[in-house]
């Protein structure tokens, strides 16, 4: 749970940041954030300095590091403070709702080759219970 929570407010965070939804998520995140003993602005300076890169000319490659840094902190941050979940799902479902409509948008490229087997998903769960092996050409069916 502590991983899906973190993964989903660090990819808010990171859709916010280049939206009016920013000065939302900036100052939750801020608030959330001050529990741990760090400074409104510390984590402010942390959260702007971070935004700067999102505005940059290689805004992909600052979103995908972004969201991995995010991710690690919400996840350090859940593990120190379970008592934040709550707060975190609350103040997630008020950026997005602040987001434009292309920002709700996520868009995943999946691809496996060489009888390689992928399981992904967006914005829920996925549970894998068992899985077999993939076939071979020189598999025998057993009776």
């Amino acid at each position: 749970m502590a991983e899906t929570l973190a993964m989903t407010g660090a990819s808010t965070l990171v859709a916010a940041m280049a939206t009016d939804a920013w000065q939302t998520g900036r100052g939750g995140f801020a608030r959330l954030f001050h529990r741990r003993g760090n400074g409104l602005r510390e984590i402010g300076t942390q959260l702007d300095n971070d935004a700067a890169l999102m505005a940059g000319a290689d805004a992909a490659a600052a979103r995908e590091a972004l969201l991995e840094l995010w991710r690690l902190r919400l996840l350090g941050l859940l593990r120190d403070h379970p008592d934040a979940a709550p707060e975190l799902t609350e103040l997630v479902d008020r950026i997005r709702e602040r987001l434009p409509e292309d920002g709700r948008r996520w868009t995943q490229d999946v691809r496996a080759y060489d009888h390689s087997v992928v399981n992904a998903v967006q914005g829920g769960n996925q549970y894998n219970h068992h899985m077999d092996r993939p076939r071979t050409d020189g598999d025998v069916d057993e009776a």
